[in-house]
């Protein structure tokens, strides 16, 4: 999208010019890329024109909303935002002694009874909080604490404690029906929670020193997290439950509140009981009554010699209810799976670009279309983002992969059936046999719109995506591929880009994967790797693309310790490869040896070096030697007095 063009318009109304200017900054700050948001004090809010080109009215709280005097067009969305106390005050409120009857203070009664149930659900329940709010008496001589949400000038004066919280911030849960109601892209949204549980997190850490003086820190995290306005569930490379939050739990209707140790693919329906969700990914779970949708997203977390933790949370408003005619309901409750690696998005290739543009443009259409390209340039991720812009997003998206000769007719029309309205995508394609190419003549003829000869139970309206490698027609020509099913899947064409031909995304791309594994955006490519290996990184060509990519950084990841990253610590059979072709003359390989214990020795100090081990070389011979070995990359020769390096790539030819 333009950056410069925005989605919608949003006036927020308060009464209070401070919560006013708190909410704009903050609502810019997380979607101000989208929207643009102005403010309106509630007492200038005189005439409904002052409405106009706004899309939606936010309002401090429902009453707010309820009791405003004017009347606004049914067509604008008016919103009260849900407001929760800032958890980044957590560590200062623990710091209270337990046990101690606490004053929580703030200007209305019902304000303030929302502050002390949030805080009891967040697990704050070491307190005695007793409500204060203008008209009630300081009756209570024994408390010595207070809590304010903003509002400090209300605590009485004797009270010797008083902690201000600030004011309410908003709930998630406002931020996340805002991008329902604009089509703000999901990978916004995603970021947005991801932002949100890292804050949280971030809570639990700093807060770790004052709170292990009553309460364990783990204990501490289980607070937080079931206090989250968002379901969370942890759980381990085994697929067996770490932790859950009720919210999660009530999400899937699931009956005991005790998971830990239990599978966690058991927490849905049957149809999910073989399904591993051990990446990162986004999954669309229809629930038994086969009406509701619930959006699951999963977050892989890997630290340094230990197995990865996964993060599935679901983000609050992303629900939705299916409208299926009864005859296209089944059995099998539909799965949707999608990559997260956000490659394509991050791009900025040109060729990328169009590409992403073109698939746009095809989205628009029902036509079959046929992705090309080299395996690992993400054709399957290209199939979805078509399917997510379409029409047919809210029907299902499957993938028959590559049949061997078992696929029957009846099975492929069941598959055609479950996927009825939504998107089937063909992987590889190419590689189906013969016999299975017959077979999807004979059946997506009557998909792609011959509908009228079609017998009444073989009628189908899905949309094909056949993924291909690079050049399907060869293998027409060669005759390992029918020209007839080659013509039904290529009405419009797709070719994805390698990695080699969009090298300026590689440092992008290393960053990206870098801060899933870290999450820590100072651990970058230019911090942890040499300049030969990010020189290597940038320039390898990468036969596996953007798999390989994730793989090596994979690999680089859990080498690293303190000191930056080196060419040797490759995997092996890169560095296998880049040596395969080094062939070094003796002298050479003498020189470079030299060189590696006497570093910044010049050429009288390593003529004479070499003349010590009994070989001896001419200046003019150790100089074209010299010139060859710095060409190749293994030596660094210096203009000046600093004489010669070797490199890393020399390293590794030595160790070869």
């Amino acid at each position: 999208m333009n950056r410069t063009q925005k989605l919608g318009n949003v006036l927020i109304i308060s009464s209070r010019k401070r919560m006013l200017s708190e909410f704009q900054s903050y609502l810019h700050s997380v979607l101000g890329e989208y929207l643009t948001f102005n403010t309106l004090l509630r007492e200038q809010a005189t005439d409904p024109s002052l409405f106009r080109g706004y899309q939606c009215v936010l309002f401090p709280t429902a009453r707010a909303m309820e009791n405003f005097p004017l009347t606004i067009d049914p067509s604008i969305l008016q919103l009260p935002c849900d407001r929760v106390f800032n958890h980044m005050f957590l560590d200062k409120i623990i710091q209270i002694p337990p046990h101690e009857r606490v004053y929580l203070v703030n200007d209305d009664r019902y304000s303030t009874l929302a502050i002390i149930s949030q805080l009891e659900e967040c697990g704050v329940t070491q307190y005695d909080f007793v409500p204060f709010y203008p008209g009630c008496k300081d009756t209570e001589s024994d408390i010595q604490f207070a809590i304010t949400a903003g509002e400090p000038q209300l605590v009485p004066s004797r009270i010797p404690n008083v902690l201000d919280i600030g004011n309410r911030i908003i709930d998630i849960s406002t931020i996340l029906q805002l991008c329902e109601y604009f089509n703000i892209p999901l990978q916004t949204v995603n970021r947005v929670s991801r932002n949100y549980v890292n804050q949280i997190l971030h809570t639990v850490k700093t807060s770790e020193t004052y709170y292990t003086n009553y309460v364990q820190t783990e204990q501490l995290m289980q607070v937080i997290l079931f206090s989250l306005p968002i379901g969370i569930c942890l759980f381990g490379a085994d697929g067996r439950i770490q932790f859950m939050n009720t919210k999660f739990a009530h999400a899937f209707s699931l009956p005991s509140s005790n998971f830990e140790g239990q599978p966690f693919s058991e927490c849905f329906p049957p149809a999910y009981a073989d399904t591993a969700f051990d990446r990162n990914g986004d999954w669309t779970i229809l629930l038994s009554d086969q009406k509701t949708q619930i959006t699951l997203s999963v977050l892989s977390m890997v630290f340094p010699d230990t197995e990865p933790v996964f993060l599935a949370f679901l983000p609050e408003g992303r629900s939705t209810e299916m409208s299926v005619p009864k005859d296209e309901k089944t059995e099998e409750s539909t799965f949707f799976a999608s990559s997260r690696t956000f490659s394509l998005s991050l791009s900025h290739a040109d060729s990328v670009q169009n590409l992403m543009a073109q698939a746009r443009h095809l989205a628009l259409f029902d036509f079959p279309i046929l992705v090309q390209g080299e395996s690992g340039t993400q054709r399957r991720t290209l199939a979805r983002a078509i399917h997510n812009f379409s029409r047919r997003h809210h029907y299902p998206f499957s993938v028959l992969h590559s049949p061997g000769n078992d696929l029957t007719e009846a099975s492929l029309l069941r598959l055609l059936a479950e996927t009825n309205h939504g998107t089937l995508v063909l992987s590889q394609v190419d590689r189906f046999p013969l016999s299975i190419q017959d077979l999807l003549v004979n059946v997506l003829t009557n998909v792609h719109g011959n509908f009228f000869s079609a017998p009444e139970t073989r009628r189908f309206d899905v949309r094909i995506i056949a993924i291909a490698d690079d050049n399907l027609y060869k293998k027409v020509e060669k005759g390992t591929f029918l020209r007839e099913l080659f013509h039904l899947l290529s009405a419009s064409e797709l070719q994805t880009v390698p990695l080699r031909r969009r090298r300026e995304d590689i440092p992008d791309l290393l960053n990206y994967f870098l801060l899933q594994f870290f999450h820590n955006t100072d651990m970058t490519c230019d911090r942890i790797f040499s300049e030969g290996l990010l020189r290597f990184l940038k320039e390898y060509a990468y036969p596996g693309n953007i798999h390989e990519l994730y793989n090596l950084s994979c690999s680089l990841f859990t080498r690293y310790s303190s000191h930056k990253l080196q060419l040797s610590d490759l995997p092996t059979y890169l560095r296998s490869r880049q040596m395969a072709d080094v062939s070094l003359t003796d002298l050479q390989y003498q020189v470079l040896s030299f060189v590696s214990t006497h570093p910044k020795a010049g050429r009288l100090a390593i003529k004479n070096g070499l003349a010590d081990g009994e070989t001896f070389v001419s200046e003019a011979a150790l100089r074209t030697v010299l010139g060859e070995l710095s060409s190749a990359g293994y030596l660094i020769v210096h203009r000046t007095k600093g004489g010669c390096e070797i490199s890393e790539l020399g390293r590794m030819v030595l160790e070869k």
